[in-house]
């Protein structure tokens, strides 16, 4: 009885130690930025949503990165009905592509991204299809 409840408790702890290291793999990969970002790496970061003023986490794919000079962003704000009427809306110059892990591309401007990481295990949760749930 003694030895099953160590040997219970070693694989406990064990099993404690591989979701720990899973966990701190996802949400504290290599340090980078979205404007920095890499086609085909997955990155896991906190993403600023103006019109809620709040933030929200995704796990994603860079698909493809555009840098908009002066004479681009001039055009979107002339041409795009999105968020025409609020005058506190800033385009900024990096728009990155990225694709969602139920296959949905979305884009975000990379400068109102923060707390972006390159995750060891993300690309393998990515391919798994539960990104959706860091």
């Amino acid at each position: 009885m003694n030895d099953a409840f160590t040997v219970g408790v070693i694989v406990a702890c064990a099993a404690a130690a591989v979701v720990v290291f899973f966990l701190y793999n996802v949400y504290r990969g290599v340090h980078d930025s979205l404007a920095n970002a890499v086609i085909g790496t997955v990155y896991n970061f906190r993403y600023f949503q103006p019109v809620t003023g709040t933030y929200e986490r995704y796990l994603a794919k860079v698909v493809s990165i555009r840098h908009l000079d002066h004479w681009e962003l001039g055009r979107l704000d002339f041409t795009s009905d999105y968020r025409r009427s609020d005058k506190n809306f800033k385009r900024t110059p990096t728009l990155v592509t990225c694709q969602m892990s139920d296959g949905e591309h979305r884009q975000f401007y990379a400068e109102r991204s923060d707390m972006c990481k390159r995750t060891p295990v993300g690309n393998l949760l990515y391919n798994m299809g539960v990104a959706y749930l860091f």
